[in-house]
């Protein structure tokens, strides 16, 4: 049974159980109301994406749902290219949302497992693991085997909260979200036959533990809601801390079968990557390299064939999701990836060029027949990878270059440990896995601070998870703001949960309405230190605030009842409801849940708005025009559209020429001065949209159903300049953005480029600032403005004239110079010290102090700024007689607190400090009388 057959079995299995079929989400862990999970770095379960749906603050299309889910977990990295361990992977899940139980979830798994309809494996090769607590799951399992012959005893056994409780340890530990003990079940895979009676839980310990048994899929029966919040902000790694553990609305069930590990046990595969799912890409890999897998034979080869397998997977699809090579967070992950397996193409299959762009094309065969993203970003990706191992090429020769330079420091000195902390540098900057690291070492005789790089590689985790964006100000995950202000709602019949927000915001800047909810941050859990913060968060029952997202900043604006008024200083969106924050300018009541109900008239900042909104229509120009100049590769990456300015991050390996952007200027502006309509489409099928070319954009999670904005007139189905499905506010006409002015285009990160512009009254106070600058500058030049360039040419060319008397005195000064000489043996030791000057300077004077003396070594130094320079130059009789520039330039500079080296002839070095200058260059003699005996 290929992959592709198993995922449609499993799919068309639970359709005949009364389940919907549901779309995989993006690793990008956004959930059904489109909100970004900031618990996750990325989406490694099914149920992420249903959240709102377990919590009963949103509700499913219906009660029972199926899918199959694209998955990343890193946290095992290192066993990676083994057998069975996937950093990407596919789950297939079941759900249900308070319908069905363990009950009929234990026998739905029963039947797809045992069934010759389903998948027909062997019961008596089936074990069953529970939480220690469920009697009732483990009766379901033992009813299920002793009907089928095989005794339950030796089957069904009960473990802790580490392995059957989800998420693993949640049960104390956390982390905050929906959570319940779970089910785990596994597959004899070992050669012998099962294990027979008796058999107890420490026995099957030892044979998972022997990896005998794999887990193929995992039930678990969701009934609480873990309450906590990070013990520190700024260090995620503390864990969290337990405030509660209440029981759910209902009780649901979310289960998660290993496509690629039941693949493999169906065919009788010992490893995941012996399946058709890593087929086409181990043949892609064996076609580069030229040497075939070896399934066993060569098991080093064979080990990091299996991890480029993996981490391409995983790249490829990050990639189409909207993530991109960085330093922090999901980027960070990513870049680490790609390296590492990069590193192992380098150091053990001998790929000498580029290699991982061109392994997509067997992840594509194998994947984009299911995932159309990997087709439609096909260029992104594979421009992304290109550029990603182009830059790690250039920076492992820098890092093994000084790692090198250390290792020589480290034997010179007799030190037999190179610090974890430089170790780490070269994991985090240069790509260096800390086994290359050992690797390296160890050849030199050096061994690695561990320890210490455990250490700063922990503070790096802590910083690329921390702070991750607004709602860790708020101390909670996964909608703990919202839970927690519809549980201020006083009276008991009125409090019936979180209600989404209606937003009229489209359509108006100013409506009545009614406080829904509403307390004081500082009550929200983790704000306990803000006592003497007043700031309100306040739900509405409609609103006509933009809430942030998209790129697009939220609106501010005022709220005004009966004795209250405040102003509104940002929106946030949670589980559909709209939180706003107020600033409090009157209160009519001290406890902020008592304005429940209150009716006020909200009102948006027209002016802002219209500011904010002229930056974001002219955001899908801007990117219309980057991909008519530079080329269809180009996608966004993410944006700031504030009222000040707007921010476009977009895919491009290059930086762009001042034709392409004054190209690009200028399609935007024509645009503009066409007063082109905005159309907005709301309800549009997704299939429809993207038929229309709409562009979806990089990372962002969207529904059956979109919204998308038009640049251009109607009909729909009639060329327009720009469509993209965007939930943000725009003008009407394109007339309204006024003036577009490029302030800057630089780089984001690898691949990425930055370009910040402006509009409307924002561009034309840019080009006043810019007209005056140029106004003040010609003034200065006794020029105008129009003559300019030419005032300044004049300049430059005297600063040349200048400058050329200056070094024309200067090496007249150097052959007037007298130097130093002292006589060893048959060779002469030459020292000069200018003082301040150049490095030409110095190279001269050791020039000339050689020049006929084929028995002389020169040796000269010069002072730059706040470093010293030391030349040495080695006359042939005196190379022939044992001296070695390099090596005698690298132990006088250490003299001066610094280093270097070079070739037996020639060399240079640097000292940090000048006022050892003259004990350096009097340390040369001994030197040099050593190396000549």
């Amino acid at each position: 049974m290929t992959v592709r057959e198993l995922r449609e079995k499993y799919l068309r299995f639970f359709e005949s159980k009364g389940h919907q079929i549901y779309p995989s989400g993006s690793l990008v862990p956004y959930d059904v109301t489109g909100r970004l999970d900031e618990s996750l770095l990325f989406n490694g379960a099914g149920m992420v994406q249903f959240k709102p749906f377990f919590r009963g603050v949103a509700q499913p299309p219906q009660k029972r749902l199926t899918n199959a889910q694209k998955c990343v977990r890193t946290g095992d990295i290192e066993d990676v290219g083994d057998l069975s361990h996937l950093t990407f992977f596919e789950m297939l899940g079941n759900f249900s949302f308070g319908d069905y139980f363990k009950e009929e979830a234990i026998a739905f798994s029963w039947e797809f497992l045992t069934s010759p309809e389903w998948l027909g494996l062997d019961k008596n090769r089936l074990s069953f693991t529970v939480f220690h607590e469920d009697d009732l799951a483990f009766e379901c399992w033992s009813k299920h085997l002793r009907e089928a012959g095989v005794d339950p005893t030796i089957r069904v056994f009960r473990l802790g909260e580490e392995t059957n409780y989800w998420p693993a340890g949640a049960f104390t530990a956390g982390p905050p979200g929906p959570c319940g003990p779970n089910s785990e079940m596994f597959y004899w895979v070992a050669e012998t036959p099962p294990p027979t009676s008796p058999y107890t839980t420490e026995d099957w310990l030892k044979d998972d533990d022997a990896k005998n048994w794999l887990e193929i899929w995992n039930d678990v029966f969701i009934q609480f809601e873990w309450q906590g919040q990070l013990r520190n902000l700024d260090r995620p790694s503390d864990g969290y801390e337990k405030t509660g553990m209440p029981n759910l609305p209902f009780n649901s069930v979310d289960t998660g079968m290993g496509l690629e590990r039941t693949a493999a046990v169906l065919g009788g595969h010992k490893s995941v990557y012996d399946t058709d799912a890593f087929t086409p890409i181990i043949k892609k890999i064996e076609e580069i390299a030229s040497n075939a897998y070896t399934y066993g034979a060569d098991a080093t080869q064979d080990h990091a064939t299996r991890i480029i397998s993996d981490h391409i997977r995983t790249a490829c699809f990050c990639i189409a999701d909207g993530v991109l090579p960085g330093n922090s967070g999901r980027g960070y992950v990513l870049r680490r990836l790609i390296r590492r397996a990069v590193l192992k193409g380098q150091r053990v299959l001998g790929f000498s060029e580029p290699f991982f762009h061109r392994v997509y094309e067997g992840v594509l065969e194998s994947m984009g027949g299911h995932y159309k993203e990997l087709v439609e970003r096909q260029a992104v990706i594979v421009e992304t990878l290109r550029n990603e191992e182009a830059l790690f090429r250039r920076t492992i020769a820098s890092g093994s270059e000084m790692l090198q330079d250390e290792l020589e420091r480290l034997q010179a000195k007799g030190s037999k440990v190179l610090l974890g902390e430089l170790a780490f540098k070269l994991y985090d900057t240069y790509g260096f896995p800390l086994e290359v690291t050992r690797e390296l070492c160890a050849e030199a005789g050096i061994e690695v601070d561990e320890a210490g790089y455990e250490t700063a590689l922990k503070e790096a985790q802590d910083r690329s998870r921390g702070g991750q964006d607004r709602d860790s100000v708020y101390g909670g995950v996964g909608g703990t703001i919202v839970i927690n202000l519809f549980a201020e709602i006083e009276e008991p019949e009125q409090r019936q949960g979180p209600t989404p927000t209606k937003f009229v915001g489209y359509d108006t800047t100013q409506t009545q309405t009614k406080v829904a909810a509403a307390m004081a941050l500082r009550d929200l859990p983790g704000n306990e230190d803000a006592q003497d913060d007043t700031t309100l968060m306040v739900a509405l029952v409609e609103t006509p605030f933009y809430a942030e997202s998209g790129g697009q900043v939220s609106d501010y604006g005022t709220l005004a009842g009966s004795g209250f008024e405040g102003r509104v200083t940002g929106v946030i969106k949670q589980e559909g409801v709209y939180v706003h924050e107020v600033e409090p300018i009157q209160m009519p009541v001290t406890e902020p849940q008592k304005l429940f109900n209150l009716v006020v008239e909200a009102e948006v900042d027209h002016a802002r708005r219209a500011r904010v909104v002229r930056n974001h229509t002219a955001t899908h120009l801007l990117h219309a025009a980057l991909r008519q100049v530079l080329g269809k590769h180009v996608t966004q990456a993410g944006s700031y559209v504030g009222p000040d300015r707007l921010r476009f991050d977009f895919t491009h390996g290059a930086a762009m020429t001042e034709e392409q952007k004054t190209e690009v200027e200028k399609i935007v502006n024509e645009k503009a001065l066409e007063n082109l309509p905005v159309v907005i489409y709301n309800d549009l099928p997704i299939d429809d949209a993207k038929a229309m070319g709409a562009m979806a954009l990089f990372g962002e999670k969207y529904g059956n159903t979109v919204r998308m904005v038009q640049v251009g007139p109607e009909p729909p189905n009639q060329p327009s300049f720009s469509r993209e499905l965007c939930g943000g506010i725009h003008v009407r006409t394109t007339g309204e953005i006024g003036l577009f002015k490029i302030v800057s285009e630089s780089s984001a990160a690898s691949g990425v480029r930055r370009i910040e512009a402006l509009t409307g009254e924002g561009a034309y106070e840019w080009v006043l600032e810019q007209s005056h600058l140029l106004k003040e500058a010609a003034d200065k030049l006794k020029s105008t403005p129009k003559d300019l360039v030419h005032a300044i040419e004049k300049q430059i060319e005297a600063q040349r004239d200048l400058k050329q008397k200056l070094e024309k005195a200067r090496t007249q000064g150097a052959a007037q110079s007298q130097a130093q000489v002292i006589a060893i043996g048959d060779v002469e030791l030459a020292i000069d010290n200018i003082g301040e000057g150049e490095q030409a300077e110095a190279t001269l004077a050791a020039d000339r102090l050689v020049d006929n003396k084929p028995n002389r070594v020169a040796l000269t130094a010069v002072i730059i700024g706040e470093r010293a320079l030391f030349v040495c130059k080695v006359g042939k009789d005196a190379l022939a007689k044992g001296a070695h520039a390099g090596n005698l330039l690298r132990e006088v500079a250490k003299v001066a607190e610094g280093g270097g080296g070079g070739k037996p002839d020639f060399a240079t070095a640097g000292g940090k400090n000048i006022a050892k200058v003259p004990e350096a260059l009097a340390a040369a003699e001994a030197v040099l009388r050593g190396m000549i005996g």
